[in-house]
C-alpha cells in the first residue's frame, strides 16, 4: 500500500509533467499548507517563487482561454493572489519566476478588458515570458519540494508511485482530499519531520572534484587489482617453474647416483 500522502506527491509531479495548468491552484494550495507546516522543506525564496509561479500561471490560463473568461470568474483567483502579497517581495528580484503584484494585477486588467493587448499579449510576450523556460522553472522547483517531502515519508517515492496513477485531474483531486484535513496532516508531517531532520545539502550535487577523485581512485583500485593478479600469477609461474627445475635436478642426481653404482659394480667384477 501506498501512504495517502506519497499519492498526492505522485499526482502532483504527474501535474506538473504533463502541465494541467488548470489544476495549479489545487498544487498551490497544498504547497502553501505544507511548507507552513514544515518550514524547512523550502528556503523563503523557492515557497514565494513556487506558490505565486502556480497561481500566476494558472491566472494567465483562464485569461488565455476561450471563450473570455470573465473577471468574476477570475477574481478568486485574483483575491488567492493578493493574500500572498507578503511572499511577492520575497520573490521580486527572480528572473526565472519573478513579478510584482500590482504589475500582474494591472497586467490580467487589461488582458480582460481589451482584446488587442490580449492578442498581442499571448502572441508575442506569453510565449516568452511564460513559456519553456517559466515551466522549467516551476518543474524544478516543484522537484525539489517533492524531493524534500519525500525524506519525511517510507517506502516508495513519488515517481514509483506515479507511474500506477491513471487518470490526472480526478486523481489529483480525490488524493488531496485524503490528505485535507490541515490538523491530521500537521500530525503526520511532523511525526516523520521528527525521526530524523533533512539534512540541507541533501538535494546539492557532488562538486566535480569529488567526482574526478572518485573516479580516478576506481581506476587506480582496478588497475592495482589486475596489477596484483598479474604479480600473482607471475610469481605463481615462477615457483612452478622453480619447481620443476628442482624436480629435474633431482631426478637427474638420482640418474648419476645410479650410473655411478653400475660403474662401481663393474670395476669390481672387472
Amino acid at each position: 500500500m501506498v501512504p495517502p500522502l506519497r499519492l498526492v506527491s505522485a499526482a502532483i509531479w504527474q501535474t506538473i509533467q504533463q502541465r494541467h495548468v488548470m489544476d495549479y491552484g489545487m498544487l498551490e494550495e497544498f504547497v502553501t499548507m505544507v511548507t507552513e507546516m514544515v518550514p524547512e522543506l523550502l528556503n523563503l525564496r523557492q515557497r514565494a517563487q513556487l506558490i505565486l509561479g502556480l497561481r500566476a500561471r494558472l491566472v494567465l490560463e483562464l485569461c488565455r482561454s476561450k471563450p473570455i473568461t470573465d473577471l468574476q470568474t477570475i477574481q478568486p483567483h485574483l483575491d488567492r493572489i493578493q493574500t500572498l502579497t507578503p511572499l511577492w517581495g520575497t520573490q521580486a528580484t527572480d528572473a526565472e519566476v519573478g513579478l510584482s503584484e500590482s504589475n500582474f494585477l494591472g497586467l490580467v486588467q487589461t488582458l480582460l478588458k481589451d482584446p488587442d493587448e490580449r492578442e498581442h499579449f499571448f502572441q508575442d510576450v506569453f510565449p516568452v515570458e511564460f513559456g519553456p523556460s517559466y515551466d522549467a522553472a516551476i518543474q524544478n522547483l516543484m522537484w525539489q519540494f517533492l524531493s524534500r517531502l519525500e525524506k519525511l515519508l517510507p517506502m516508495s517515492n513519488f515517481q514509483q508511485a506515479s507511474s500506477l496513477l491513471g487518470d490526472v485531474p480526478s486523481v489529483l483531486e480525490e488524493c488531496v482530499e485524503s490528505v485535507s484535513h490541515p490538523q491530521q496532516l500537521k500530525t503526520l508531517l511532523q511525526y516523520h519531520r521528527d525521526l530524523g531532520p533533512l539534512d540541507n545539502h541533501a538535494l546539492c550535487l557532488p562538486p566535480v572534484e569529488r567526482v574526478v577523485i572518485a573516479t580516478e581512485v576506481e581506476k587506480e583500485g582496478k588497475s592495482m587489482d589486475v596489477k596484483e593478479r598479474e604479480e600473482g600469477m607471475d610469481s605463481r609461474s615462477a615457483e612452478c617453474e622453480k619447481n620443476k627445475r628442482s624436480s629435474v635436478s633431482e631426478e637427474e642426481a638420482e640418474d648419476a647416483d645410479q650410473v655411478r653404482a653400475r660403474d662401481a659394480e663393474y670395476e669390481t667384477v672387472m
